[in-house]
């Protein structure tokens, strides 16, 4: 009798889509990405008429207010949401000339989209759009200090504005539990030392709803800037939002986590001999951020010496960690001297560090094969090569889009 086999389309990277065949007793686990939107715009039209837990949102303004609009890098849709937003300003009565677009500061070369896109061209000039610099002092202006004694340094456009709104995805976070809302404010609009400070490898032990005193610190820093509305918008497995929230910051990211765990959450009560996880590109393009990310679900959810898939069409150059990875001549060797030196992609190596050690890697991208070979990962040449390693029969488990995802092991 012959074995059924299945095949699923696996999109990944700019435009790559893999068709696996496997076993159908193969395949132990298999986390599907929910789909984004067909009609952004409709979909932000919908959550700005239907607010969470907040009055109707042209009322949060008033004629004369200067406001700053918080928009991070890297969010889907963000000229959709912002188009309706405006149209919320100019049902208040605020000028072009009163809004401020600011993106917190980004340790590497990211463009997204321009949140002004979808404007009028006439609008859309009298609109600023400003990325943050933490490195030149006078951008940042003392806002006050937490109930930890902590003195916080703010951008000048946000402490000075009379209304400030924040635009972003929400998203599982390593340190912060789950990103969104005030995470857009903290530390990217703030000083280098506070970079400096939320660099980490995470809380491996806590789980998204455990107490982080990063993310207290966070939100207590929205309370002293006066934050009230906030947007968040749930990732899909594509370039787009699967959900946009609009409301109250609090309730926003109260409903933000229980859509992520609903949507991302993957418990695993056994692990697998082999993980495929898939990494396509967000608003923001494709990055060593996802791939880490991706590569971090699949250690989490891989035996120890199993095997970690990953599909990627990366070509970015690795950072100042992952060289320090290529330094030595054992993964866990690198652990200590990243730790030590904190460079931007700290988080990046770190994780890149603990998979390796942990499991064999094999990875597809555009990368050379020396540097992927240098990163102690198998360098695969093409789909052909992945298809081979899910022929050797290993009890498999894939994971779409799993830069998203967060494993709760139990």
């Amino acid at each position: 009798m012959l074995e059924e086999v299945v095949s699923l389309p696996l999109p990944y990277g700019l435009g790559g889509r893999f068709q696996a065949n496997l076993l159908a007793r193969q395949l132990v686990a298999h986390h599907r990405a929910p789909q984004g939107t067909r009609d952004p715009q409709q979909q932000a039209e919908q959550a700005f008429n239907a607010p969470v837990d907040f009055p109707e949102v042209k009322r949060a303004f008033v004629p004369g207010d200067h406001v700053a609009v918080v928009v991070d890098v890297d969010t889907p849709d963000a000229d959709h949401i912002f188009l309706k937003l405006w149209e919320k300003l100019l049902a208040a009565g605020i000028e072009s000339t009163d809004i401020t677009l600011i993106q917190p500061a980004a340790w590497k070369t990211v463009e997204g989209i321009d949140p002004r896109r979808a404007l009028p061209a006439e609008i859309r000039e009298q609109i600023p759009l400003i990325r943050h610099d933490p490195t030149v002092q006078a951008n940042c202006a003392y806002l006050a200090s937490t109930a930890g004694n902590e003195r916080v340094y703010m951008s000048r456009i946000i402490v000075d504005a009379d209304v400030v709104v924040t635009i972003g995805p929400a998203e599982f976070d390593p340190i912060l539990g789950i990103r969104g809302t005030a995470s857009s404010l903290y530390p990217g609009l703030s000083d280098l030392e506070a970079l400096q400070r939320v660099k980490g490898q995470g809380h491996e032990e806590l789980g998204p709803d455990d107490s982080r005193p990063m993310r207290q610190m966070i939100d207590e820093i929205g309370w002293l800037l006066g934050l009230q509305l906030s947007i968040a918008v749930i990732p899909s497995g594509g370039v787009s939002a699967q959900e946009i929230i609009v409301g109250q910051a609090d309730s926003v990211l109260r409903r933000a986590r229980k859509k992520l765990k609903s949507n991302w959450l993957i418990p695993v009560h056994e692990r697998a001999e082999l993980v495929l996880v898939t990494v396509p590109c967000d608003a923001a393009g494709h990055h060593w951020d996802q791939v880490a990310a991706a590569v971090d679900v699949g250690r989490r959810m891989v035996e120890r010496n199993g095997r970690i898939v990953v599909l990627s069409e990366l070509s970015a150059l690795p950072g100042p960690g992952l060289e320090i990875l290529k330094s030595v001549r054992e993964p866990r060797e690198a652990m200590k001297p990243i730790q030590r030196a904190q460079p931007p992609d700290m988080l990046i190596a770190g994780r890149i560090a603990a998979a390796t050690d942990w499991a064999n890697v094999s990875f597809l991208s555009k990368l050379n094969p020396e540097v992927v070979s240098d990163l102690f990962m198998l360098p695969l040449e093409n789909e052909r090569e992945v298809q081979r390693l899910l022929e050797m029969e290993d009890l498999t488990a894939i994971v779409e889009a799993a830069q998203h995802a967060f494993v709760m092991n139990g």
